[in-house]
């Protein structure tokens, strides 16, 4: 949510900066310039990386609003609640437990537990999946960030196309200051899409992706203490080395970044 202030707050920056000069609002505000733009960075990120990834970076916006997160508390719990099962009933009594488990990652590591899956191969085989999830991940931020590099240059585009418009038109000199004007608008927004938009968001993003990332290590290293057959309060106290957990959860506007990543294997 903050992320969202930020944008906006960047936005009356502009406008409020632009009404003290006494400028007219729709001074800022050019059809064409919003075309050639935004159209234009679209298409050169369609280019370089195709359609599927531009869909999936624009809804990838909707992590400023609920980013994505991993429960690490109620995790270590939970797993904690398997061993217990697992040490008094056996593995195979873990199975009921795998329908009520929503996260696919998590669920995958269940069932590999309730297969017997040696704990020699569990970070291999998991971490295959997490560095696959991890990459699809990154792409939004990625996408974000190559829009970022071609906007300002579209922009200047822009700018020398009002200008060609203007010289065109050199019989009308009264039109001249005006279509100048209307002409550097593109570069604002070229430059504006990039650094206000564009940018922090896909740094965002990949920040995300990168904090998801952490948390995976952390959910592999349970699955492995779970294949161990380690007691419930071994597990706690492992994993809880992992995650910083200084504020109510209720509060907690982010994923909580673990003190150290666990590595994939002992």
């Amino acid at each position: 949510m903050t992320s969202l202030l930020g944008l906006l707050c960047g936005f009356l920056a502009i406008i409020g900066g632009a009404l003290s000069d006494g400028d007219p609002l729709s001074s800022l505000f050019s059809l064409t310039a919003v075309i050639i733009v935004i159209g234009g960075t679209l298409a050169a990120a369609m280019t370089q990386f195709g359609i599927g990834p531009i869909i999936t970076a624009l809804k990838g916006v909707s992590w400023l609003v609920k980013p994505p997160r991993t429960d690490l508390q109620a995790f270590i719990s939970q797993v904690a609640e398997w061993s217990s099962m697992a040490r008094s009933q056996g593995t195979l009594a873990l199975e009921a437990a795998i329908p009520d488990v929503k996260d696919p990652f998590q669920k995958q590591g269940l069932q590999m537990i309730v297969d017997n899956t040696p704990p020699e191969d569990l970070p291999v085989i998991l971490g295959v999946m997490a560095d696959s999830a991890g990459r699809e991940q990154e792409q939004p931020g990625e996408v974000w960030e190559a829009m970022g590099g071609y906007s300002p240059t579209i922009g200047v585009m822009g700018a020398v196309l009002g200008l060609i418009h203007v010289m065109m038109r050199l019989d009308h000199p009264e039109e001249l200051g005006e279509g100048i004007a209307t002409a550097f608008v593109a570069t604002i927004y070229g430059v504006g899409f990039a650094n206000f938009i564009c940018l922090p968001l896909g740094t965002r993003l990949k920040h995300l992706a990168h904090e998801l990332e952490r948390e995976r290590h952390v959910v592999i290293r349970g699955f492995m203490l779970l294949a161990e057959g380690k007691p419930g309060i071994i597990i706690k106290q492992n994993l809880q080395s992992f995650v910083e957990d200084k504020q109510p959860k209720a509060k907690a506007e982010a994923v909580e970044e673990p003190d150290a990543v666990p590595q994939a294997a002992e």
